[in-house]
């Protein structure tokens, strides 16, 4: 990188700092607006030079008591690809209260939602808003005709308990990764797994992975591995307790505790 280019794109990247942190200060309609384009000067996106490509429209359903981190992650890779319009639905749109008291919207209602290229259900441990019959029907009735039918985390387990994951490979939280089979799915450990059209990602962080594999999956690698660079998605953890099969016993065990029936893979979720 020359000198000039690294002066010029610094004074460009810096600019852009400033108008985010004065939309920050002017309130969040004015960061919604700033947050709708990338880092990149212009509000270009990955891949989108001299590319045209079919549109992809994206839903996140998310609900009430949701982790923020599963879908947060995927979506700041997401919004970044070209050509793709990521939406949120709810089962009763509009605002929602997600774990920890964040308020997140507004959101679509998912009995609403006609169609999408790709649907992803984010997890949490209050699954309850999800379980109820109308919902998973709407979860089912979008994931027959969408392209791709993703999760992450807990998610796959609505996504099982609909029906459409019946026989299929799956990743989810370690913790719940063995309640799946009562749902009829095939429980992998992996922090990503894609059998066919359905892909999933294991428990809250490996959402922003899965968000890399499912972009690599619609606008190819070139365009992930940019983004990944956007973002600077280059994570160097300070320790490596991340999983069961690597932490050390004595943060395992203190996990087990915390977390009953995890060493099994059979915490249960609210339903």
């Amino acid at each position: 990188m020359s000198e000039i280019f690294d002066r010029t794109i610094m004074a460009e990247l810096s600019e852009d700092g400033r108008s985010r942190r004065q939309a920050m200060l002017m309130g969040g309609a004015a960061l919604a607006a700033a947050a709708a384009g990338s880092l990149l000067p212009g509000g270009a996106r990955a891949g989108a030079a001299g590319k045209t490509e079919k549109p992809i429209d994206f839903l996140f359903a998310i609900y009430p008591n949701g982790t923020l981190l599963d879908f947060a992650g995927p979506n700041e890779i997401l919004s970044l690809l070209p050509d793709t319009k990521v939406r949120f639905a709810s089962p009763a749109g509009g605002l929602v209260t997600l774990e920890k008291g964040v308020i997140f919207g507004p959101t679509e209602k998912l009995s609403d939602v006609q169609k999408v290229d790709v649907i992803c259900v984010p997890g949490a441990l209050d699954l309850s808003a999800m379980m109820k019959p109308e919902i998973l029907r709407h979860v089912r009735r979008l994931s027959e005709t969408a392209r791709y039918v993703t999760s992450v985390c807990t998610g796959s387990i609505i996504l099982a308990a609909s029906g459409v994951l019946k026989g299929k490979r799956s990743a989810c939280h370690w913790a719940f990764l063995n309640v799946l089979k009562e749902y009829g799915a095939i429980p992998d450990p992996a922090r990503i797994v894609k059998d066919g059209r359905f892909m999933s990602g294991g428990g809250v962080t490996a959402g922003i992975d899965f968000g890399m594999a499912i972009a690599a999956e619609l606008r190819g690698a070139q365009a992930a591995q940019e983004v990944q660079l956007l973002v600077q998605y280059d994570p160097q953890p300070p320790f490596h307790a991340g999983n069961p099969l690597d932490a050390p016993p004595k943060i395992r065990d203190a996990v087990f505790k915390i977390l009953p029936g995890s060493e099994n893979g059979l915490m249960r979720p609210i339903l």
